[in-house]
């Protein structure tokens, strides 16, 4: 009887303490530097809370909802960027919410397709640090990890490493945080589903962002992307050229000047990315490849096509270099037929 009123008094002692204790515990930031947290419009308690809890902000969803929800904060939250102030209380992250005084988002668009180098004057034009800095961030990312590809012949180690997208960023990040974001995302887009079909495929990461970026610069619209992925794959496999004029563009502007025709003369160019020349795919990516372009060159079309030209409403494809020079006079009739218009 004794030893059951001793467990009884332990149990109301320790409740005690964690009814005095716990409160203040869990309303206190448990982070010892600065979070940014971006608030989209809309957004629920629910997601603030998942949020919160992913950053390492709060210790306890659950309390922080009641909390929240006892505050009549969760029918008054502002969106936007902000940023949290190591070990700030919850009392101050409710006010924030509800007051809504956020740093204003500095909106990064990459769009699919871009260089690094095309990314670097983007970033320079919204005022994240100069092109300068960013390529240098680049290099400075690149030896940071653990990538194991040849990396003599490249203009860019990084080209094709940053995933294409929008991004929300603020007037303190810089292009170290930039480099690091993209390039996190690529990571994330390169799923474990992604990896291993690569895997199947005899092919290494590399060689997927590498013909990622060709679809990605090749295509007239997503639909037809597994089709060119098939017609790279067949051209492989026949150790055929690729002949792919976007890689031969890439090549002689080495990867930041960018030629809007291409001449004969370009196709005789000595350089590692022409693949008029070398019989194989280039040493490297040649932009930012989409998830799609990423899909598609890990699931190509299986079908006999060698060659494709631009036709009314995308690419033609051709079995025969017969079939593909009927294709290419068509393609000239038509621009003819616009250019007299």
């Amino acid at each position: 009887m004794k030893k059951i009123r001793n467990i009884l008094l332990f149990t109301i002692i320790i409740g005690s303490l964690a009814f005095f204790f716990l409160p203040s515990y869990l309303s206190v930031a448990s982070v010892d530097e600065p979070i940014e947290i971006i608030i989209p419009k809309g957004a629920s308690m629910n997601y603030v809370s998942d949020l919160l809890y992913e950053k390492g902000v709060i210790k306890s969803k659950l309390w922080f909802k009641y909390q929240a929800k006892s505050a009549e904060v969760d029918r008054h939250i502002k969106p936007g960027t902000y940023i949290l102030s190591p070990n700030i209380k919850m009392e101050e992250i409710f006010d924030l919410l509800i007051k809504g005084n956020p740093i204003p988002p500095v909106v990064l668009t990459i769009p699919e397709g871009f260089t690094i180098y095309q990314i670097a004057q983007r970033v320079e034009s919204i005022g994240l640090g100069t092109a300068e800095a960013f390529l240098e961030a680049c290099s400075d990312y690149f030896k940071g990890q653990d990538f194991s590809f040849d990396t003599s012949k490249l203009y860019f180690n990084l080209e094709g490493y940053l995933y294409p997208n929008t991004y929300h960023f603020t007037a303190n990040n810089t292009p170290k945080d930039v480099v690091h974001k993209l390039a996190k995302t690529m990571e994330e887009a390169l799923t474990p589903e992604y990896r291993k079909r690569a895997e199947e495929l005899g092919l290494s990461i590399h060689e997927v962002l590498t013909i990622a970026s060709l679809i990605e610069r090749e295509a007239y619209h997503d639909e037809e992307k597994t089709a060119i992925s098939g017609v790279i794959y067949n051209r492989l496999k026949k150790n055929m050229l690729l002949q792919i004029d976007a890689t031969v563009i890439y090549g002689i502007g080495e990867g930041k000047e960018h030629i809007t025709r291409v001449l004969y003369a370009h196709l005789e160019s000595d350089n590692p990315f022409n693949t008029y020349k070398i019989s194989s795919l280039p040493p490297g990516p040649i932009a930012a490849p989409s998830k799609t372009s990423i899909h598609a060159a890990l699931y190509p079309s299986e079908h006999n096509y060698l060659y494709y030209v631009l036709g009314e409403k995308g690419h033609v494809f051709s079995k025969t270099y017969q079939e593909h020079q009927k294709n290419v006079d068509n393609y000239r009739k038509l621009i003819n037929k616009k250019n007299n218009n």
